[in-house]
């Protein structure tokens, strides 16, 4: 792994935001889709994320193969395995590529996904029902979902990103530090198969 320089940092904490979006984005009433299930930890009283599409932090590459047998295996650019998933639909949320990604001892840490223009409002809303309001918000509260950036930081570790205008979200979990800069990178664009 490269050193981080000061540019790929300050995307990197963007990206860990943009995670705990992305886990967010499903709620508790939607196990298929993203299970993003919240639990009260502590004196804390607020929620954490758990998974995403039914794949929980921590689930190493080979329960996350098993669940989607149809995906791919990969490398993300800073020697990561990620496991990519294309086209999927979930409580009527579409998502044109889901990304997990791997530590070498903490198994899943991190989820990038990138929804259909339809499906910004749905997203939104998902993890508005997960996780409470946003902690970080660049838009108006009238505006309109594929118009909205939005990140929380949740008490546990995780790190949640909503780019309406990009159409991604991106969850990083607790232990999900050493992939960062894969997020930061992975927001610019959609990688197509």
């Amino acid at each position: 792994m490269r050193s981080p320089r000061p540019l790929a940092v300050v995307r990197a904490m963007l990206v860990s935001l943009a995670g705990a979006l992305a886990c967010a984005a499903c709620s508790t009433n939607s196990p298929a889709v993203a299970s993003v299930q919240k639990k009260v930890q502590g004196l804390l009283g607020q929620p954490n994320v758990t998974s995403f599409l039914d794949v929980r932090f921590g689930d190493s590459l080979y329960r996350v193969q098993n669940r989607f047998p149809n995906g791919s295996l990969e490398t993300a650019p800073y020697g990561a395995d990620t496991y990519r998933i294309n086209n999927i639909e979930v409580d009527g949320v579409r998502y044109q590529q889901v990304k997990y990604e791997f530590t070498t001892y903490s198994g899943m840490q991190l989820v990038m996904a990138w929804f259909t223009p339809d499906s910004s409002g749905k997203v939104l809303e998902k993890l508005v029902a997960a996780v409470g309001p946003p902690t970080e918000q660049n838009s108006a509260k009238s505006s309109a979902p594929a118009d909205t950036q939005a990140a929380w930081q949740l008490p546990h570790g995780e790190r949640v990103l909503f780019d309406g205008p990009k159409r991604f979200v991106a969850v990083v979990g607790p232990g999900g530090g050493p992939l960062k800069q894969d997020a930061a990178e992975n927001d610019t664009a959609l990688d197509t198969p």
